[in-house]
């Protein structure tokens, strides 16, 4: 029998949902806080269960945070599309904006916009959940990086950090994963493939997504005999949603922080599972303080929370 199964946290899920239904029938909360904790919580549950791929990162997106992130009264004010706008340049914000940087929304159509200000960076200690094979090594502590990396030249993937390890696998040149964190202490980087652990690269053979494409800008600016050097750095490409991989789609959204029951969830429990581990481990992760301020017709909210990013490279409200 797989390792893999949703009885934990179906049960988890059933106690949560009669929670919510006591709260709604015999409590004094106030309609929007009620709301608020309903709609967090059956989105949530729903994009877990349901979504896939894009899919999972609007469905948990819409669900989970348009009733907590965006705040009480002001969320309800707000179509869909205008909370998927919103979420979508609030992951921007995290992922690019300076401390102190304001960026600023409106759809003049509705007449609602937001001023999505990141007040502070700073470095967390958290254990978070990862899958991988169990051939792989537990990792110690990580440093995460939860984004989207390339292999530089044809490398091996190790069981463990070190080449004292066997190989895991050979991937060719311009293969991309997703890197999860590097090894604290250490040169090796733990990377993710469908959505498990693979094994170690060594840091100096894999880089940022578009590393390739920009050695390769570099060397068309630099003709053989009249330049000696580059005079502007080559652009990277940005990432387009659409064009990840389906495990690594997530470094581009904002949700709930996930729990190791709820990782396991959104596997499924058969034999396809039967070689994965689940467990939590000890990362240093960059947490960044944002605070949201919106306004609709119908009035104005402001609202503050700490995103962390996840072993999948999502941010997730802590």
């Amino acid at each position: 029998m797989s390792i893999f199964t949703r009885s934990v946290a179906a049960n988890r899920v059933v106690a949560s949902l009669l929670i919510v239904c006591f709260l709604l029938a015999g409590c004094q909360a106030s309609k929007q806080d009620t709301g608020t904790a309903a709609g967090a919580l059956l989105g949530g549950v729903a994009g877990m269960f349901l979504g896939k791929g894009a899919g999972k990162v609007l469905a948990i997106g819409i669900g989970a945070l348009a009733g907590g992130f965006i705040g009480n009264q002001i969320g309800s004010y707000l179509d869909e599309q205008d909370r998927l706008a919103l979420l979508k340049e609030s992951a921007k914000a995290l992922a690019k904006s300076d401390d102190g940087e304001t960026v600023k929304w409106e759809n003049p159509d509705t007449e609602a916009k937001a001023e999505i200000t990141v007040v502070k960076t700073e470095t967390v200690q958290r254990e978070i959940p990862i899958v991988r094979q169990k051939e792989v090594q537990k990792p110690g502590k990580l440093v995460l990086i939860g984004e989207p990396y390339e292999i530089l030249t044809d490398s091996n993937v190790r069981f463990g950090p070190s080449t004292e390890y066997g190989v895991a696998k050979v991937l060719p040149k311009g293969s991309v994963l997703l890197a999860v964190g590097q090894v604290k202490g250490k040169n090796w980087i733990l990377v993710n493939q469908n959505r498990q652990a693979i094994g170690y690269i060594h840091a100096s053979l894999i880089g940022k997504k578009g590393t390739l494409a920009a050695q390769e800008a570099t060397k068309e600016e630099v003709t053989a005999e009249q330049e000696v050097a580059q005079t502007e750095p080559a652009m990277k490409p940005t990432h387009d949603l659409d064009s990840l991989p389906d495990d690594m789609q997530m470094t581009q959204a904002v949700r709930p922080a996930v729990d190791l029951d709820e990782m396991v969830a959104s596997y499924p429990d058969d034999e396809t599972t039967e070689n994965l581990v689940a467990e939590k481990v000890e990362v240093e992760a960059p947490a960044r303080t944002v605070k949201m301020k919106v306004t609709t017709p119908k009035g104005e909210e402001e609202t503050t929370v700490v995103a962390s990013k996840g072993t999948d490279g999502a941010w997730e409200i802590l």
